[in-house]
């Protein structure tokens, strides 16, 4: 019977049958191959950070996983969730603890390596944390600005030759452009890259997680990741065409004399000229 770390490495979906998770199944094969990735490159013992747990779905194979030392979940829980496609949700309801109780149950897992925060990172420090971590995963409020946000914190909390992972990449893709351009313009050595649905990766410094096994070979099937996020964002393409055969319509022939179709469009922000 193979060992956990064993799993990990084949990208062995059982691992994640005991918690409900977020996410699809390429990603759950990210997650595990970036933990796999990261054991390896470590030597063996790495730590993790969390932006954004939950009931703990992306925290079992980490959890479950020996090389994985030390882990901070940070979520503060609140009453509601902005969502960058202005549908929010509550997810207060699963309480810390519930989140360790689920924990618990996975086969393998030490969940008094888990340490959890409470507190947004716009309420914390970096000195405030038990240590460095040397992976970052945010996967908090999915809005641009506190994606930024939480990403700012974890370059400020982890050392030089580390990385972080986003989740959904394809909804907070505006603040990862913004973030890479603030990379760039720091002379900071970095790579980035997405894995399969919707994971976005920076590696800094000496890391090299995509050297590895089985990372190498996921990476190589990141065209499924690029397909994916065209493919769950085609309704605004759709939504944008509707927008016009409804403009076009006979019926607004009048409007559009009186440049009442004219003052809709910059109303509605579709009326900026591009420059």
């Amino acid at each position: 019977m193979p060992t956990i770390q064993e799993q990990i490495d084949q990208q062995d979906l059982s691992l994640f049958k005991t918690i409900e998770s977020q996410s699809s199944e390429d990603d759950r094969r990210s997650f595990m191959a970036l933990n796999s990735a990261f054991r390896q490159w470590k030597g063996g013992k790495f730590t993790f950070l969390e932006i954004g747990s939950f009931k703990g779905g992306s925290l079992q194979s980490y959890v479950a996983d020996p090389g994985c030392t030390k882990i901070i979940s940070i979520d503060p829980r609140p009453k509601f969730v902005p969502d960058a496609r202005e549908k929010g949700g509550d997810y207060s309801h699963v309480t810390t603890q519930i989140m360790l109780d689920l924990l618990a149950k996975v086969p393998g897992a030490d969940v008094k390596k888990v340490i959890p925060i409470e507190k947004g990172t716009e309420s914390l420090k970096p000195a405030d944390l038990p240590f460095k971590p040397d992976f970052c995963f945010i996967d908090g409020e999915h809005t641009d600005t506190a994606m930024l946000r939480d990403a700012r914190f974890c370059l400020n909390a982890m050392g030089p030759d580390s990385a972080m992972a986003f989740h959904d990449g394809d909804i907070i893709y505006l603040g990862l452009d913004t973030l890479i351009h603030e990379l760039e313009a720091s002379g900071r050595e970095f790579r980035a890259y997405n894995l399969p649905s919707s994971v976005f990766v920076i590696e800094f410094g000496k890391c090299r997680l995509s050297q590895t096994e089985p990372m190498r070979s996921w990476r190589d099937q990141n065209y499924k990741g690029y397909l994916y996020a065209l493919v769950r964002n085609d309704v605004f393409r759709t939504t944008a065409r509707e927008y016009w055969r409804i403009a076009e319509h006979p019926a607004f022939k009048l409007p559009h004399k009186l440049g009442l179709v004219k003052v809709a469009k910059k109303i509605m922000g579709g009326g900026k000229k591009k420059k």
